[in-house]
């Protein structure tokens, strides 16, 4: 993957900062056999920097794009035929996804509202699962508060990050360091990197194109997808990508605290919290009842109906050794279903007698 070309006012320095305390922070969670070590270890680091005004913390978009743009081609390998077959199966799963939407971002919502005094706007945006970034573009289409908006998804991204793998490894869900064979960039023919990065970018720019949800990454996941199945590559994601994707979207969660002090965010980041804890919870809730009634693990319906991002819920399930496909079809449901309904439930309640959309 090639960087993007020098910008004016693009600091070269803060980036290999960054860069180098995030995989510092992955280097250590590693020697200390943290689950997912890769990318908690560069959210620990580049926060506490952050936060502290140690030193300037910065992953550009364009970087970040990137890097989701190679994890799209690499999680479309997940998906097999085999694998494929049993998608029926997934059904009632993700109408157990919808009902958690529902029922999660209700109780969210009343919680920012009654206890937490945000405004209707703001709380609705904030206690819809979507992903940060298009839930600040259509909040702030709304008119809620974008920082507290910003805010409540960041620290909901993080959090379910650093608890849920964590969360596996106390209980013994997961080994220390899932038994996943691990492929080396060199194992991967030259012939399957021209596939796989035609992919990348083929897919990429269709998905923009289109203007589909999470495009950067649903584009190349797609693509990715139509050429493992079709039997063009049998190709899988070598550990180097991987482990170099976890630290990128690690130091861009981390980078969300820039310019943010404890005194001054304390308040909506606790209430933010809360509200994430509650969903969470519900998660593990519907989990633990939907892996009752099908044949799907536990840990991989937590991470299906964890309120994480779509690449970040998707990584895990890759780094954890987690069946990939289930847990990115599921999030990119989700994403779908909230961009395309969530605002338009919005406007409908919002019209409804001006304040009825409390009764959310």
């Amino acid at each position: 993957m090639a960087f993007p070309p020098k910008q004016a006012g693009y600091d070269w320095r803060t980036l290999a900062i960054t860069v180098l305390l995030g995989t510092i922070g992955g280097a250590l969670f590693r020697w200390l056999t943290v689950p997912l070590p890769w990318m908690l270890g560069a959210v620990a680091f580049t926060t506490v920097a952050a936060m502290s005004g140690v030193t300037k913390i910065s992953m550009p978009r364009g970087i970040r794009s990137g890097f989701i743009t190679i994890l799209g081609v690499l999680l479309g390998s997940s998906f097999t035929p085999t694998l494929v077959s049993r998608i029926h199966e997934w059904l009632w799963t993700a109408i157990g996804l919808l009902v958690w939407s529902l029922v999660a971002g209700a109780v969210a919502y009343q919680y920012l509202v009654r206890i937490a005094r945000f405004d209707k706007v703001t709380a609705y945006f904030a206690a819809t699962p979507g992903g940060l970034a298009e839930m600040v573009l259509i909040g702030s289409q709304n008119g809620a508060n974008i920082p507290a908006l910003a805010l409540s998804h960041a620290v909901r991204v993080m959090l379910v990050v650093l608890t849920v793998p964590i969360w596996f490894r106390i209980q013994g869900m997961i080994p220390a360091q899932p038994s996943r064979s691990l492929v080396g960039l060199f194992d991967v023919a030259a012939s399957d990197y021209a596939i796989l990065g035609s992919c990348a970018v083929v897919g990429g720019i269709a998905a923009v194109r289109f203007r589909l949800p999470a495009a950067t990454m649903l584009g190349p996941l797609l693509c990715s997808v139509a050429v493992h199945l079709s039997g063009l590559t049998e190709s899988q994601p070598p550990y180097v990508l991987t482990s170099a994707a976890q630290v990128v979207l690690g130091t861009a969660i981390g980078q969300r605290f820039a310019g943010t002090s404890i005194r001054t965010i304390a308040n909506s980041v606790g209430h933010a919290t809360v509200a994430t804890l509650l969903m969470l919870g519900l998660a593990v809730a519907f989990a633990e009842m939907f892996s009752i009634f099908t044949d799907q693990p536990f840990t991989g319906l937590v991470l299906a109906y964890a309120p994480g991002g779509f690449a970040e819920m998707s990584l895990m399930a890759l780094a954890l050794g987690i069946d990939t496909a289930f847990v990115a079809s599921h999030h990119l449901l989700r994403i779908i279903v909230v961009v395309t309904a969530g605002p338009a439930l919005f406007r409908r309640l919002h019209r409804s007698k001006g304040s009825q959309i409390n009764s959310l």
